[in-house]
């Protein structure tokens, strides 16, 4: 994973707004996975702005629209993650190292667990 790469040049801060992304996509396309064609499209739409990137709410999404639940030992990794923003692109200076070791801890967890259900 590229984020593990840039963790191990010392680039937390980089490696967090990355390993962030993956969430966000992962839900995503959790999500959308689940919907009828039709109703795809309608999220889509609602998939554009700053509240697309907020990973509560993609995760409060999976739900409804899935029909399944996410499992109570991923939601401790979910609310580590949820601290996530795209604004970390304009952070300054760098994330405490051991913060971003468990960030991407629990990004890989949830990566796991998505993986299983794509």
């Amino acid at each position: 994973m590229t984020s593990q790469f840039l963790l191990e040049g010392e680039r937390t801060t980089g490696a967090v707004y990355l390993a962030g992304y993956t969430v966000e996509c992962f839900l995503k396309a959790l999500v959308l996975a689940g919907v009828a064609a039709g109703l795809r499209q309608q999220l889509l739409a609602e998939f554009r702005g700053s509240r697309s990137h907020n990973i509560e709410w993609l995760g409060a999404l999976y739900r409804p629209y899935s029909g399944l639940t996410i499992p109570r030992g991923l939601t401790r990794h979910l609310s580590r993650v949820a601290s996530w923003s795209t604004d970390l692109r304009y952070a300054p200076g760098l994330i405490k190292r051991r913060d971003a070791d468990e960030f991407l801890e629990s990004v890989v967890a949830i990566a796991t667990w998505a993986d299983g259900r794509m």
